[in-house]
């Protein structure tokens, strides 16, 4: 079973009549930019076979809209909520404000504490999990999309991976875990992402896009690391004037760029830091001048993809996928459905077993810190 991927399954524009499936034109940034939200009563949904917890949007046209409003399906219509960039306060000194608005390149996230009760919903026939955005109030322009990517809730493995390892199927006659199963598929899927947090924490790696949103630093010619492996897309880089940021453009030819092998942003011109007086004493050759402390902000996305990672890939299912079926194993009594291989070796022994072979993976794909 190959682990999720970072594509919609199903991606929709509804214009307040009739639905258009743009998801070919999202899964590829190369492809034809769609527009979205052209009226207060549009919509764009966001379908998946299962939960996910972000989506990433990168934007051709730039957006202005009103308030937004999100829902999540919940089995038979639908429930509002407030993702994850409302729900907590940004830099204030920030003036595009905290919640994201189609206005640039970024991601929203969806607090799965808030949405205990998603469920599939059947919308233009088909059958998934769905989140949908409308801008109700006003739109003033149309936001335009490349791509929109998701972070699937379980991204290392399936439900259905750690159903065929513990060889379930060989005597319930199902395929994987669901509702009525001890434990549920739910039950699982937290297993799962209770393993991914593991894996994460014990590698230093990720495997999965993560949204790291004003991350500060200190300017510097040279160039600046940032602090998360494996950064891939640089949303967006500011520089403090001493009353608001200024927002610079990415490109060789233009203000900086990402060198995704090291994780090095580099300048693509030499530039002093503003500075609200002139001091000719100042030592300018050594960090590119200016007064402020944490000049820079940067948001970016890192991570691997799992699915693309021939290296490691393969390591890190196998990993969650083992610490997951010992979570199984601990928590749930199977009496005799598990059998076949597994009734050779005894529950104890298996889970002692797995947890050798997975700290022992685990600590090889280990990546170095420099402090």
């Amino acid at each position: 079973m190959a682990s999720a991927g970072w594509e919609f399954k199903t991606v929709f524009t509804y214009n307040g009549s009739s639905y258009t499936d743009v998801t070919l034109e999202s899964q590829s940034p190369a492809g034809t930019a769609f527009a979205i939200l052209g009226g207060t009563s549009h919509f764009l949904y966001l379908g998946h076979g299962e939960r996910f917890d972000m989506a990433i949007f990168d934007i051709d046209v730039a957006g202005s809209l009103g308030a937004l409003k999100w829902e999540y399906s919940n089995g038979s219509n639908w429930t509002e909520f407030v993702p994850a960039s409302g729900r907590y306060e940004l830099d204030p000194d920030d003036d595009q404000g905290a919640q994201y608005d189609f206005s640039r390149n970024g991601a929203e996230m969806f607090p799965q504490n808030v949405m205990s009760d998603w469920a599939t919903l059947t919308v233009n026939s088909v059958n998934i999990y769905w989140v949908r955005v409308s801008s109700p109030t006003s739109v003033s322009t149309a936001p335009t999309i490349k791509r929109i990517q998701n972070r699937p809730f379980n991204t290392y493995c399936t439900t259905q991976d750690v159903f065929n390892l513990l060889q379930l199927n060989n005597v319930t006659g199902t395929t994987d875990f669901t509702t009525s199963t001890i434990p549920t598929k739910k039950s699982v899927e937290l297993y799962i992402h209770e393993a991914q947090a593991y894996i994460d924490m014990a590698t230093r790696k990720s495997w999965r896009p993560a949204y790291i949103h004003d991350e500060y630093h200190e300017f510097n010619l040279n160039g600046m690391k940032l602090d998360k492996p494996d950064a891939y897309k640089i949303i967006t880089l500011k520089i403090w004037n001493g009353a608001s940021w200024d927002t610079k453009t990415q490109g060789r030819k233009t203000d900086f760029f990402l060198v995704p092998d090291t994780g090095m942003v580099q300048f693509s011109r030499y530039f002093l830091l503003p500075a609200r007086f002139t001091s000719y004493n100042a030592p300018v050759w050594r960090w590119g001048g200016g007064e402020f402390t944490m000049p820079i902000k940067i948001t970016y996305l890192a991570g691997r993809d799992i699915n693309t990672d021939y290296r490691q890939g393969g390591i890190v299912q196998d990993a969650a996928k083992k610490l997951a079926a010992m979570d199984v194993i601990r928590t749930a009594d199977f009496g005799n459905l598990v059998v076949s291989g597994m009734d050779r070796v005894s529950m104890s022994e298996r889970i002692q077993q797995w947890q050798e072979e997975t700290a022992d993976r685990l600590d090889y794909i280990k990546a170095f810190e420099v402090f």
